[in-house]
């Protein structure tokens, strides 16, 4: 990184903790509304995201929708981002008062899963606000049954931005395994009957396992499978959306039933492919809760 570099992610950074503190300072119902028009401004002035956006979701719907009713789940869908921004930005007050905010359901799935001494797989999407989870977990999950809570990372461009997510991620006990040597440590973990989470709706690069994602071909992390086939790994399904009194509310659902056939290839593309399929099924019900600006079938 040049010096000028470091010097604009410096000042990006100083910028952003600036903006929390005196976000902090509002009512959190107040800083959501703000937000969101905030979130309509960026759909106009990052092109860029825009034009991605709107292209992903012409090919996800086609004849499906409109484009006017692409456009209006564009809009939303930089809405909601802004609002993710919000939260993110209140972690810490969030981490202070966790009975006001979080809760979770069907935890105990989780909680008896782990007597197998195998470990749990938690695979988890760009939905609702997956950094708040971080805290769910950590506090509600791995917390009560003293178990190690983990996420596979993948380091933000801006490095002290990438600290500081990671320092909040950690306020109740999360810790993060870097993509580099990230299977060794995953395995690691799983063996030590550890709790790993992953973005399984993020594009990956060297050893993605090809499957359909809204009909195209989409590079998906195999790991979580793999994990299922070679270790007996159960596998579970993290949901999560804010309620109208602000508070987070996660679902566990699985364990997930792996298919085993003996040909170890066929099994880890079939049941990536399930797994894709899930979350497929979960975007639909609101799409503009997803991500559209990420390039996730970039070849």
């Amino acid at each position: 990184m040049d010096g000028f570099q470091k010097a604009a992610h410096l000042f990006e950074y100083a910028l952003i903790r600036l903006a929390g503190f005196f976000l902090n300072l509002l009512p959190f119902s107040f800083t959501l509304r703000f937000a969101r028009p905030v979130g309509i401004l960026l759909f106009w002035v990052l092109r860029r995201s825009r034009r991605t956006a709107l292209e992903n979701l012409k090919q996800a719907y086609g004849s499906e929708k409109s484009d006017s009713e692409i456009r209006k789940i564009a809009q939303e869908s930089f809405a909601r981002l802004a609002e993710f921004g919000a939260e993110w930005l209140r972690m810490t007050q969030i981490a202070r008062d966790p009975m006001r905010y979080l809760a979770i359901r069907g935890v105990e799935k989780i909680h008896s899963a782990l007597k197998q001494g195998k470990g749990a797989m938690l695979l988890v999407s760009h939905t609702g606000n997956w950094e708040i989870m971080a805290l769910i977990v950590g506090l509600l999950m791995a917390k009560p049954v003293g178990a190690s809570i983990y996420a596979l990372a993948r380091p933000l461009k801006n490095l002290y931005l990438y600290e500081h997510s990671l320092r909040l991620r950690g306020l109740t006990g999360l810790k993060s395994i870097h993509k580099t040597g990230g299977v060794r440590e995953t395995f690691n973990q799983l063996k030590e009957n550890g709790i790993v989470s992953t973005l399984i709706d993020q594009r990956v690069g060297e050893g993605g396992v090809e499957v359909n994602f809204f009909g195209r071909p989409a590079l998906t992390t195999g790991l979580p499978a793999v994990a299922a086939l070679r270790l007996g790994t159960p596998v579970f399904f993290l949901f999560c959306h804010r309620t109208s009194d602000l508070r987070f509310i996660m679902d566990v659902e699985g364990p997930v039933e792996i298919e085993k056939t003996g040909d170890l290839k066929h099994d880890i593309r079939v049941n990536t492919q399930a797994f894709n399929d899930r979350i497929e099924a979960g975007i639909r019900k609101d799409p503009a809760r997803w991500l559209w600006m990420h390039n996730r079938w970039r070849a």
